[in-house]
């Protein structure tokens, strides 16, 4: 973080003690002020990339640094502060505001003596417009992705910023490729424009942001309209499961958890009751003695009586 503050730093004091040179040789501070201002909005551009998310996709981190300690296992070993890849959308809004910005600085501060107040015409509005709405469909496009579990190419290491740019999940993609080439013609062709405006005001009008042709605005935005409508389609919702197993290869059944035994009810048994066997019937006793004559028993003789 240091070594950015540091070299702008330097940057700023170079021109704070040379300046630019007025008409007598003197330093002019207006122009002065407009360059350092120019320079630290660029500066600032470039930080911002480097140490946030201004120009980066929205990413899955975890997956991000998966791959980065897979890549750091097999040798690989330079990596940025942040790996994610870089955002077409993001980047063709943030480069179109730093270019109209600084446009419209260096033609205030250039201009004070007589025009302090450069028009922003519809040129200049039509350019941020289409810079916004391409970000901001983009945005809602990789959120629907996210929220759809979708399989999104930009979950991946940083392969460059050109790369990142120009390709989609199969690799450098015709629509991003026109829309790099027509709003890279569209930027040059503007800060040329710039630069020609005059200095000094010839007429009684100030000479304002510059115009360009409508017929380039079309081509701008024709080609950002075919990279939204491709966008939809960049990536893909992974394959459901299937519900039948392949008949060669079955699918492995799940281990059963063993069932816990129910014990039974206790229910108290009837009583056993013996079965009724008959008595024998008992011996006669006067069957079971053998027929003895008893002889009668003559009583004792009485004695007689006197």
């Amino acid at each position: 973080m240091m070594k950015p503050i540091l070299f702008t730093g330097t940057i700023v004091l170079a021109i704070l003690f040379t300046g630019c040179t007025g008409a007598h040789g003197n330093i002019d501070l207006h122009k002065t002020l407009a360059l350092v201002l120019i320079i630290l909005i660029i500066a600032l551009f470039f930080i911002l990339d480097v140490y946030s998310n201004l120009l980066r996709d929205d990413v899955d981190c975890n997956a991000i640094d998966a791959e980065v300690e897979a890549a750091k296992l097999n040798g690989r070993t330079r990596f940025r502060r942040n790996n994610a890849p870089f955002s077409l959308s993001r980047v063709q809004l943030a480069v179109w505001t730093v270019i109209i910005s600084c446009s419209y600085i260096y033609l205030t501060f250039c201009n004070e003596a007589c025009c302090p107040n450069p028009d922003i015409n519809q040129t200049a509005l039509i350019l941020m417009g289409i810079g916004a709405a391409v970000t901001a469909s983009g945005t809602i496009i990789d959120k629907g992705d996210i929220q759809n579990n979708k399989q999104r190419h930009q979950n991946h290491i940083s392969q460059g910023f050109f790369t990142d740019i120009l390709s989609d999940a199969n690799g450098i993609s015709i629509p991003r490729f026109q829309n790099v080439v027509w709003t890279g013609i569209a930027m040059v062709v503007y800060l040329t424009k710039v630069f020609m405006v005059k200095h000094g005001c010839s007429t009684s009008a100030c000479p304002g942001l510059p115009e360009l042709d409508s017929t380039l605005l079309a081509l701008t935005g024709i080609s950002n309209a075919t990279y939204l409508a491709m966008k939809t389609q960049e990536n893909t919702t992974p394959p459901a499961t299937p519900t039948i197993p392949p008949a060669n290869n079955p699918a492995p059944v799940a281990p059963t958890t063993p069932a816990t035994p129910v014990t039974p009810p206790v229910v108290p048994a009837a009583p056993v009751i013996p079965p009724v066997v008959p008595a024998a019937p008992l011996p006669d006793p006067a069957a079971a003695v053998p027929n003895v004559t008893i002889p009668p028993v003559n009583p004792p003789d009485t004695p007689a009586t006197n």
